[in-house]
């Protein structure tokens, strides 16, 4: 019997995609509720913004974040590119009985000025962006905001790290197994994973190619939007510690 391959490309707004991590990895990638409400309360903690106001929330994901904002008092206006991810949210927001604007769009579409108080990006992933492109939607946010807003993120993606050779992995999930190969060049991640289902004789690659960013790639174009008093960190929870070249990292600018 013939093997059906299904080849999908990586794309934050592709329906496979969604659907392969909602249903392998949802709160790894997109938090819990809990989790949300204690890295809201950390982002605040860092930041003087203090209620009534309007916070910004950029790929909101399944809307945990978003809805932790509100709870607190806060007008939210969220987005998101993949419409999987903005069904669930809307889910969560109506059983939050809160009121939340929230949208399918990219943050290439955002057309507010001069609104927020506060811009947040959690679990930010840039890398199927250019540097011009991450660098326009940083102006974008930056437009977005009151004079003297803060834009905070933690940024995920693919970290900047050294060319690799070619890695090989495999594991078992609940119904499949997954053989991965990851390399990096000088400046992309390359991770080639495939869900194999030996049941229906079915196998869906996953095909994911990112630009790597690293802190040493972020403040530049943070500070070519316009943003200043740009601090990093090795995450939202360890403000002090300082971010580190081909990790994860997060930051705290303003307007």
């Amino acid at each position: 019997m013939k093997t059906n391959v299904k080849e999908v490309r990586w794309a934050w707004d592709n329906p496979d995609v969604q659907d392969l991590l909602l249903k392998y990895y949802r709160d790894w990638l997109f938090n819990t509720p809990e989790t949300a409400e204690r890295i809201v309360a950390q982002v605040l903690s860092t930041t003087p913004v203090e209620p009534p106001g309007d916070i910004l929330d950029v790929g909101c994901g399944l809307g945990h974040h978003a809805i932790a904002f509100a709870k607190r008092g806060f007008r939210v206006f969220a987005f998101d590119p993949g419409d999987r991810y903005v069904g669930i949210a809307r889910e969560n927001i109506t059983g939050s009985g809160l009121d939340i604007d929230i949208r399918r769009m990219r943050c290439s579409e955002l057309a507010e000025t001069g609104r927020f108080s506060l811009a947040w990006a959690g679990g930010y992933c840039p890398g199927q962006l250019s540097p011009e492109e991450v660098a326009g939607d940083f102006r974008r946010i930056y437009t977005s905001l009151l004079p003297g807003g803060w834009f905070v993120s933690s940024v995920a993606g693919k970290a900047k790290v050294p060319p690799s050779e070619k890695m090989r992995n495999w594991g078992e999930l609940d119904d499949c197994y997954i053989l991965s190969e990851k390399w990096a060049d000088e400046t992309r991640f390359h991770e080639y994973c495939s869900f194999v289902y030996p049941d229906r004789n079915e196998v869906i690659k996953l095909i994911e190619v990112e630009r790597m960013y690293g802190v040493n790639e972020i403040v530049p174009l943070l500070e070519e939007a316009g943003f200043r008093d740009i601090t990093t960190s090795n995450s939202i929870a360890d403000a002090g510690i300082p971010a580190r070249e081909g990790k994860h990292f997060s930051f705290w600018c303003r307007r």
